[in-house]
């Protein structure tokens, strides 16, 4: 059977993309500037312009500038957040953030580990369950996501995991939940250092490693006809640092005498590359998963389950290449020196290339404001990549400001550029719901398994990409309307007419059934967890059925735009609400209960381009 409002919904998301100039009767705030004239005296008789000559970034903005920015900073945002930060202003905000403490992904994952062991034993007497389940970890990251204040850390990990790529999915890293939980730290609690700490990181961790296949790759053998494996230094260079051509500073292309792109690297380049990427193996021994290593010392050679992947990988000399090696540069590592120094020297070379500040400035840009951000936006954001004013490079703390803080993110006028917005991913618009309405169970545990509810229909669930390149590619371009004016549309190559479908019924669901399965039940029929449905998520719209019943439809929809559409819901999408709701309320002859009137409106909403469409 075809759900009637399924039908009548997609007439909102088959709307034109036509897009309203937000009205500002001119507030001065969240770098809001244009248009607005500040008189200031001079310096004491003298001709000096005044020496504090405002500046629209530090101000504050309004609520419809606050929901904006939220949805820009955070996975999801509530009414009272956006007070917030029209209370205190963008700029205090984003201080008070980097101020939280990072509190560890490991250790959570580590305590619902324990929580569902210790009920399993209950159930059966043993907690046998002795791998760690890789559902564990998309509980870590759901519960971690719906309970801390630590939101624009929580962002940033998230869009950093899109960027340095590993993934579930791979059979020799699927069950190694508290290395993969070790891993999101390395972004998680880098998200504010400095790139090149969290590049050496990445680089040394065995997820990594087993994933980019350094780990336990070996120098080369003469007789065995072995060579380095090539994989991680094809792409350290491709797609975590300087990308497949040479870059300006505002991210076009460096071009030849004859107007061809130039690229970064080849293939010897990466040979060479591989030679410094040999003799590094686990660290540790993993005495939990393996005892019987207890006492051993550590070996190059044991298979991947006898290490403990939350530790960095170690060196180990014999298998390290360790003739000299020629960089991109030209510079030459030197022959006999410590395998970590080889390491230590090719980074270094990586991280200085010039192409590196335009290169993740672009793929920060993407994954918090927009798909095609301008040259000069690339290039403001470059230029404190490259130096943060006080001579550092790298400081990302800096680098998420000047993206956050830039005209082009903040200005209202950008809005209705053509060039404005990104499509939201699967999992932000499940996040945005679940914050935005205080997601809640009655036992207080959010354990939600998304890869087998969300991977499957609406193509992403955490750290579960099906490629090295992530759920979609940031050069994806739609072919019709997007490809054609030169701009890209990275989201929109996972959205299609199957998974369109699956995220309307998963909205649905979420808004009037349940936002997803809570798996806190032990299996009866094994020692697993199950869908509990004594322990339903549910989420709170009491302020919002205050609002209907006080103040009527038209202020419910102000309120629901507001925090849901960042109070751009277009005339036509509000049109099409306020007549499907009479027309339900005819349809039954009499008015519609206020909960039902307040889940229509919010999944009429969370279905139009005035949402999934962040501008």
């Amino acid at each position: 059977m075809i759900r009637l409002k399924t039908v009548l919904l997609s007439v909102c998301l088959c709307l034109p993309l036509t897009t309203y100039t937000q009205v500002y009767n001119d507030y001065f705030g969240g770098g809001h500037n244009i248009g607005v004239t500040v008189s200031s005296s001079d310096a004491q008789g003298g001709n000096d312009v005044g020496s504090n000559t405002l500046s629209g970034t530090d101000l504050i903005p309004d609520l419809i500038g606050a929901s904006r920015f939220l949805s820009q900073a955070s996975l999801g945002a509530t009414y009272e957040d956006i007070e917030y930060v029209a209370q205190i202003g963008i700029e205090s905000w984003i201080d008070e953030q980097i101020n939280l403490a990072a509190s560890s992904y490991l250790n959570t994952y580590k305590n619902i580990y324990n929580t569902a062991l210790t009920d399993i034993y209950a159930v059966y007497g043993a907690a046998t369950d002795s791998t760690r389940k890789m559902e564990y970890l998309s509980y870590s990251f759901y519960h971690k996501t719906f309970a801390d204040s630590d939101v624009l850390r929580q962002k940033l990990a998230f869009a950093l995991s899109q960027i340095f790529v590993v993934s579930g999915l791979n059979s020799d890293i699927d069950d190694r939940g508290y290395g993969l939980s070790s891993y999101y730290d390395l972004l998680y609690e880098g998200a504010f250092g400095n790139f090149r700490d969290m590049l050496g990181n990445v680089s040394l961790h065995p997820v990594m490693g087993v994933y980019l296949s350094h780990f336990q790759n070996r120098k080369a053998d003469p007789v065995a006809e072995t060579l380095p494996d090539e994989n991680f230094a094809r792409e350290i260079m491709q797609l975590f640092t300087i990308g497949l051509y040479e870059l300006n500073n505002d991210g076009s292309h460096k071009l030849d005498a004859d107007g061809n792109s130039i690229p970064t690297y080849d293939i010897v380049d990466i040979q060479e590359l591989a030679k410094v990427f040999t003799g590094l193996s686990g660290g540790d021994w993993d005495l939990e998963l393996r005892p019987d290593n207890a006492g051993d010392p550590l070996v190059f050679w044991k298979g991947y389950k006898h290490y403990d992947f939350t530790v960095p990988m170690a060196m180990y000399e014999d298998f390290h290449e360790t003739e000299s090696k020629t960089m991109i540069d030209d510079s030459v590592i030197p022959a006999g020196q410590p395998g970590m120094q080889d390491v230590n020297d090719a980074l270094d070379v990586l991280f200085n290339h010039p192409n590196v500040g335009p290169f993740i400035s672009i793929r920060l840009i993407q994954q918090l404001v927009k798909s095609n951000p301008s040259p000069a936006y690339i290039n403001r954001v470059a230029s404190v990549f490259n130096n943060n004013g006080q001579g550092v490079r790298g400081d990302m703390e800096a680098v998420i400001k000047a993206i956050l803080l830039d005209p082009e993110a903040r200005d209202c006028e950008w809005i209705d550029n053509i060039q404005a917005g990104k499509l939201l991913q699967p999992i932000e618009r499940l996040t945005n719901l679940c914050i935005a309405f205080d997601v809640q169970t009655p036992s207080g545990r959010i354990w939600f398994r998304d890869y087998s509810e969300l991977l499957g229909t609406v193509e992403q669930s955490f750290l579960m990409s099906p490629t090295v390149f992530n759920f979609f590619t940031p050069f994806y371009a739609e072919s019709e309307y997007v490809a054609p004016n030169n701009m890209v549309s990275p989201e929109f190559q996972i959205l299609h007419s199957t998974s369109g479908i699956h995220y309307i019924n998963m909205i649905e669901d979420g808004i009037k059934d349940r936002p997803f399965k809570n798996r806190t039940m032990v299996n009866p029929n094994n020692e697993n967890l199950t869908t509990n449905s004594d322990d339903e998520p549910f989420l709170d719209f009491s302020d919002e059925i205050l609002i209907y019943d006080t103040n009527g439809l038209e202020a419910l929809i102000d309120h629901l735009d507001l925090i849901i559409c960042r109070g751009q819901l277009s005339a036509d999408v509000r049109s099409i609400i306020i007549n499907s709701i009479n027309e339900f309320e005819t349809s039954v002859g009499g008015n519609l209960p206020s909960q039902d009137v307040v889940q229509d409106v919010l999944y009429f909403m969370m279905m139009s381009p005035s949402y999934v469409i962040l501008k």
